[in-house]
């Protein structure tokens, strides 16, 4: 019998070996079948270009009539309880106060300690898993007793602004605390609120923005860990909200009073530690588009506004190179576009005099800045070249604006005229190279009519710039703008008839009305009549010119 027993223990030893022999050689042949050896170094990960994050959608359940009613009862009654709770703990020592119940010391200190015991009471709550009574007691105490305090300071006068503001720091630590340990987001939102207003509250008439920014960046970075903590993304808005607040805050201070350097350094500090801060938070959260962030980099160029330094734009230059390092660390594309409008603020801030050269080489800047945005590929941003479109148009609105300035002034306007004519140039080999790419199929006619707009705009300053067209009159000006249009219009059909593009045919036939309208409205009242025969007959034979060739296409 035993022997038996031990022929069949050795059986299946031996059926065991051969399996772990089979399961060793299995990776080797498989290694041997795709032509590559076994290593166990693991190969180095492939850092991803610019991805867009996807959520996971997430399909809602419909509740029924009990998970509706499980919801009223224990998540927002206590919700609405712990509101009603708050306001009539303030009734009730109104009325003690009234009534001369209590003295008013013992009326703080009781508000107090009933607020504390109501926070502490709330942490039982939480510990007997009533999560969402727990939190909503949790924030009764924390206004019962932050009221109480304020009270103190405001109503008796019982201690300093100082004291009553650290004591209420005290009572917010306990909250912040207690909020981590609950994980509620709630109690989130609650302290980010009272700890923005808590610095409102001290009835100080000359607000100190060093500290004030001091304590809004620190509140603002508790904020951040608690959301990193919590992952909670309904709470960051809401945390970036009341920062951006203490900024608007800052800066009109700083900027309609004469403050010391301190508070536009640390306005400007602040600025740059939230737009740094909102970056990194974004990009711990399951969020698809950060935002808060782009909205930050708009408050730092609100700070640099703001400060009016003589170098400020060369800060918004770093600023601009900022925003590319964070968009490719984060892999955020839109901070590329918080860069681009960073370097459009640092042109506009060159300290130059109106009417000069240098005012006018600051169209050159702008125009190499649209050239970028069209063909630059490196800091690409989602619409970049729908919003350099928008940027060109920008531009031919500036230039045109400044136009007249230049022309009362009798000074040239070359450079600018220059910098227009560089930025329409490179519009134009933008569409010659990209008009059949996929991204224009839906715009292609509104890009055209811009297009059309800035060629014809471009070429009206051109011939303005000629250096006899500021000797003429009235008269023979509108003369030469004629023929310059009609001339145009002859090349545009002439370059569509070689290239075989219908764009440059239809710009030319398109503009040749033009021309007539303008002559037959305008030209034909103010010019004479030797002035007027020429033009005429120099748009008629053009005109026969461009419909001969037409002829010539249909009969080949």
């Amino acid at each position: 019998m035993d022997e038996t027993r031990l022929e069949q223990l050795e059986q299946e030893v031996a059926q065991l070996k051969a399996r772990l022999d089979r399961l060793e050689q299995q990776p080797a042949a498989d290694a041997d079948m795709k032509g590559e050896p076994v290593s166990s170094v693991a190969r180095p990960a492939v850092r991803p270009a610019f991805v867009k994050k996807q959520r996971t959608p997430v399909v809602k359940k419909v509740r029924t009539r009990d998970e509706w009613e499980n919801v009223l009862a224990t998540i927002w009654l206590p919700r609405i309880g712990a509101i009603f709770a708050a306001i009539g703990a303030i009734f009730l020592f109104s009325y003690a106060s009234m009534a001369g119940l209590i003295s008013p010391a013992v009326r703080i200190g009781s508000g107090v300690i009933i607020g504390l015991l109501v926070m502490a009471l709330g942490e039982f709550q939480y510990e007997k898993k009533r999560r969402e009574l727990g939190v909503g007691l949790v924030a009764t105490g924390t206004i019962v007793s932050l009221s109480a305090l304020f009270a103190g300071m405001a109503l008796y006068e019982f201690y300093p602004p100082l004291l009553a503001f650290l004591l209420e720091i005290v009572v917010l630590a306990i909250a912040y605390g207690l909020m981590l340990w609950m994980r509620s987001t709630a109690l989130l939102i609650l302290v980010s609120v009272t700890g923005f207003l808590l610095p409102f509250l001290q009835l100080s008439d000359e607000p100190n923005v060093f500290l004030f920014l001091l304590y809004e960046v620190l509140l603002f970075t508790a904020v951040c860990i608690a959301i990193l903590r919590l992952q909670s993304t309904k709470a960051y808005p809401v945390a970036a909200g009341i920062f951006f607040l203490a900024l608007i805050f800052g800066s009109l201070t700083v900027n309609f009073e004469t403050r010391p350097l301190i508070d536009e350094i640390t306005l400007l500090m602040a600025s740059f530690m939230g737009y740094l801060g909102l970056a990194y938070v974004g990009t711990r959260l399951p969020i698809t588009y950060n935002y808060p962030s782009w909205i930050a980099g708009g408050f730092v160029l609100l700070s640099l506004s703001v400060v009016d330094w003589p170098f400020v734009y060369g800060l918004a230059v770093l600023f601009a190179l900022l925003a590319y390092v964070v968009a490719n660390q984060t892999k955020d594309a839109w901070q590329n576009g918080v860069g681009h409008i960073a370097l459009l603020f640092a042109i506009s801030q060159l300290p130059v005099d109106t009417l000069s050269l240098g005012d006018q080489f600051r169209t050159v800047l702008y125009a190499l800045v649209v050239v970028g945005l069209w063909f630059v590929e490196r800091q690409q941003v989602p619409y970049q070249r729908f919003f350099g479109i928008a940027v060109y148009l920008m531009l031919t609105l500036y230039t045109i604006g400044n136009y007249e300035a230049y022309r009362l002034n009798g000074q040239s306007y070359a450079v600018s005229v220059m910098g227009l004519t560089l930025a329409t140039a490179a519009f134009i080999l933008l569409l010659v190279r990209t008009h059949g790419e996929a991204i224009w199929r839906k715009y292609w006619q509104v890009v055209l009519f811009f297009a059309a707009v800035g060629v014809f705009v471009t070429y009206t300053l051109i011939v303005m710039e000629l250096p006899f067209y500021a000797d003429l009159d009235q008269t023979d000006r509108s003369t030469t703008l004629s023929v310059a249009y009609i001339l145009l219009s002859f090349v545009l059909v002439a370059i569509g008839r070689w290239r075989g593009t219908a764009a440059w045919r239809l710009s030319g036939l398109l503009l040749l009305s033009v021309s007539a309208i303008k002559l037959l409205l305008f030209d034909l009242s103010f010019l004479s009549l030797i002035q007027k025969a020429f033009v005429f007959i120099g748009f008629g034979i053009v005109a026969f010119v461009i419909s001969r060739t037409y002829f010539k296409k249909r009969q080949s």
